[in-house]
């Protein structure tokens, strides 16, 4: 580092030194007129001036070397964070992996459908399949299972359609025994049929008699070229604005509960006979012919 430019006070002549290593014995001779000067800041003004350069360079080299070392630890600490980033994500993904490992098998143990049996209940089943296969033959026991599982589905059928001998149909909704049929009138003297009928509710739900009615017969008159589902018929009231008879039709019948009355149809001659169409599932499955007199 070169220090300031000094002049001899004698001749005016730049004194020709740059550092401090160049003053010898605490000396400086001028060139030019070689008059001889103190450096020491007691002894002179030139050596005042020049120790105040010697430490304004000793600060600076300071202040370099204090720069070098703070970028040093700076490197240092940021090379440190990015081996601990690079730790910490190592970790996390060990982690993760180790996570979907376990629910990997957690899924495979337990998926839907899968039993675990032990050791001892496996050991158990194999010994009943291999005292099976030991003793073929008759088997009294299946038989006689097998026979009362074809009589339960014998009994469901019996159970099941037209019982002429009761007039009662049956489905897996409903019971529903026709009791009689007869003809009356309605509440404008025209002709009509009255359909009493005893119901029994199967479904799990209570159920409108008239609703459940509907769903297991359709009652027509069978004319020479047609046979129509006759309407429902309006019956005569009292002078109170009463019914002159209860139908019935607007009870709710609970699950397994009966209900009694008669569903009234709008006749389209007097002669012709009625048919009641029995359905399961809306399709009729048997039929009750009755003649009217």
């Amino acid at each position: 580092m070169k220090l300031s430019e000094v002049c001899c006070k004698n001749c005016g002549g730049l004194l020709d030194f740059d550092t401090v290593s160049h003053i010898k014995n605490s000396r400086v001779v001028c060139p030019h007129c070689h008059s001889i000067y103190i450096y020491e800041a007691k002894h002179s003004d030139i050596g005042a001036q020049l120790e105040l350069d010697t430490e304004r360079m000793r600060l600076k080299e300071k202040q370099e070397h204090n720069k070098e070392l703070w970028e040093s630890e700076k490197s240092k600490k940021k090379k440190n964070n990015k081996n601990i980033f690079i730790v910490l994500l190592i970790l996390f993904n060990i982690i993760l992996i180790a996570a979907l490992y376990m629910v990997t098998n957690y899924v495979i143990n337990h998926r839907p459908g899968q039993t675990e049996i032990s050791i001892s209940e496996k050991a158990l089943t194999e010994k009943k399949v291999e005292s099976k296969k030991e003793s073929p033959g008759w088997d009294a026991s299946t038989n006689s299972e097998k026979a009362l599982t074809e009589k339960k589905v014998e009994s469901k059928k019996e159970l099941s359609g037209w019982d002429a001998s009761t007039k009662t149909f049956t489905n897996k909704d409903g019971v529903l025994k026709i009791d009689k049929a007869e003809k009356s009138t309605n509440f404008d003297g025209k002709p009509a049929l009255k359909v009493y009928f005893t119901l029994t509710n199967k479904r799990k739900e209570a159920q409108v008699a008239q609703s459940l009615f509907q769903e297991m017969a359709r009652v027509q008159q069978k004319q020479e070229n047609t046979s129509n589902d006759l309407m429902y018929a309006m019956m005569p009231f009292n002078e109170t604005g009463s019914p002159q008879e209860e139908n019935h039709l607007n009870n709710n019948i609970n699950p397994n509960g009966t209900v009694s009355g008669f569903y009234p149809y709008v006749l389209e001659n007097e002669t012709d006979p009625i048919q009641i169409l029995f359905q399961k599932d809306y399709q009729t499955v048997d039929k009750y012919e009755i003649t009217l007199k």
